[in-house]
Parts: structure tokens; C-alpha cells; sequence
């Protein structure tokens, strides 16, 4: 029976914008070996043109697990309430809004800028407010005082510490690990590995029945690790692969 292989992307299998070369060639491995391997990833799927370039994956768990893609099917989805990011834009929050496809903000102020410089990712989409919102799956909440917002006020929603200045913010009882949940009805006799490296990894890892977190996660994270792996430019990914978890 297949396993099933979930890749954190940012910090995890990209590095200061790297894929690394034996990241690729492990799970190319794993793939041959027909394992179904899929990205576990807070980003949505437009942001992710530079992984899937180099990878051919078998799906994703998207958007913190708003999303679930197996195979072209989507087989699980969860929107935002429009009137809550209604809400949060009356509050005058800095927004980053992301739907299956597109990451969206309001404005470019410059936490926006520090966002984008600490994960190495793309800017955002800049629109008006008063454009019609697609179905947004999540949102990033953005400010360098972050620990004086009052997330009690979006009583429907969950919000995730990413980095100092930013907020994953996904419905309640939505996560990597509830996009498990799902998987493994559809696969019920498949062993589930994941990798991650980040607080929003956390419960994906806690579900997993194998969990590695990558050498530079921050220790509270790699207490969730059944084996905690090099750093990914330093091949953690493969060296996990032929140490831990099976001879590829």
C-alpha cells in the first residue's frame, strides 16, 4: 500500500527561495516508488508556481488546510465568511487575502514588505476595496504590534503565529491536520509522513504518523518531531528519507 508524504514548502522544502537538488531527486524517488506525494502548505495554489515547476506532486493541502487537492480533486474546501473579513477590514487590519488561486491585499504598506522578505515569497496582488471577493480560504494578518490585536473579536476564525509580524488566520477547526482527516478517509490503509517547520505544522506533525521537522525549526516545534532532520539546505529532506523513515 502507498504512504502518503506531506511537504511543508517555506522553510521546509524551500530555503531562502531554493528547492535543493537532493530534496527533488528523494521525493522524484518516492514518486517511483508509488508513494502519493503532496505539499502541505499555508500558501495558495497560484503561489506555488515555482515548487510545481520542478515537482510534479499528486496534490496539496492548501491555505492551511482550507483546501484539499488530491489527483485535480478537490475534495475538501472551506471559504472565510465574507462578512467577518468585512470585519477585519473596518478594523483597518493590514490583509493579506488568499483564495484557491491569488494572494490579495488592500494596500502595500511597508509590514507587507517585511512579510514578503522574511518567507522570500512574491507580493501580493494590490486592489481596491470595494472589488468583489472571490472565495478567500485564508488570510494574513500583518503589524509589528501584533501582540495587542484582539483576535477574540473574529469569533469564527483561528489565528496562527507564523513569524513576528504575521499572522495564518483560517477558519475554526481548520488546519494542516484537519486536511489529514480527509486524506485519510480517502486512503484509509495509507501511513501518512509529513514534514514541516513551522507553528502552523504543529498539529499536521501531532496527526502524522510520522513526523519530521526540519534541523532549524524552533524548539517548541521540534518537540512535535518523531525525528528532527538537518537543515534543508544541508539536505534534510534526503537525509531524513534514508535515515529515518525508509531506504530510498
Amino acid at each position: 500500500m502507498s504512504d502518503i508524504y506531506l511537504f511543508d514548502v517555506d522553510g521546509t522544502l524551500v530555503m531562502d527561495g531554493i528547492i535543493p537538488k537532493s530534496a527533488i531527486e528523494a521525493i522524484n524517488r518516492l514518486k517511483e516508488k508509488n508513494n502519493i506525494v503532496m505539499l502541505s502548505t499555508g500558501r495558495c495554489l497560484g503561489q506555488l508556481k515555482y515548487v510545481l515547476e520542478k515537482i510534479d506532486f499528486d496534490g496539496a493541502i492548501l491555505n492551511n488546510g482550507s483546501i484539499v487537492v488530491v489527483r485535480n480533486e478537490i475534495i475538501f474546501k472551506s471559504p472565510i465568511n465574507k462578512s467577518t473579513i468585512q470585519q477585519m477590514i473596518a478594523d483597518n487590519l493590514h490583509l493579506g487575502l488568499l483564495t484557491k488561486d491569488k494572494y490579495f491585499a488592500f494596500n502595500d504598506d511597508e509590514v507587507f514588505e517585511q512579510f514578503y522578505d522574511y518567507f522570500n515569497i512574491e507580493k501580493a496582488i494590490t486592489i481596491k476595496k470595494d472589488v468583489p471577493l472571490e472565495d478567500v480560504y485564508s488570510l494574513g494578518v500583518y503589524g509589528l504590534d501584533l501582540d495587542q490585536l484582539d483576535v477574540t473579536r473574529y469569533k469564527d476564525l483561528k489565528f496562527i503565529r507564523v513569524c513576528p509580524i504575521g499572522f495564518d488566520v483560517v477558519n475554526k477547526g481548520i488546519s494542516k491536520a484537519s486536511g489529514i482527516k480527509f486524506l485519510r478517509k480517502k486512503f484509509p490503509s495509507s501511513k501518512i509522513i509529513s514534514f514541516g517547520d513551522n507553528y502552523n505544522d504543529i498539529e499536521m506533525l501531532d496527526q502524522s504518523d510520522i513526523s519530521i521537522v526540519m534541523g532549524e525549526a524552533n524548539l517548541e516545534v521540534q518537540k512535535h518531531a518523531d525525528y528532527v532532520t538537518k537543515s534543508p539546505l544541508e539536505d534534510g529532506i534526503m537525509y531524513a528519507l534514508k535515515k529515518f523513515v525508509r531506504s530510498i
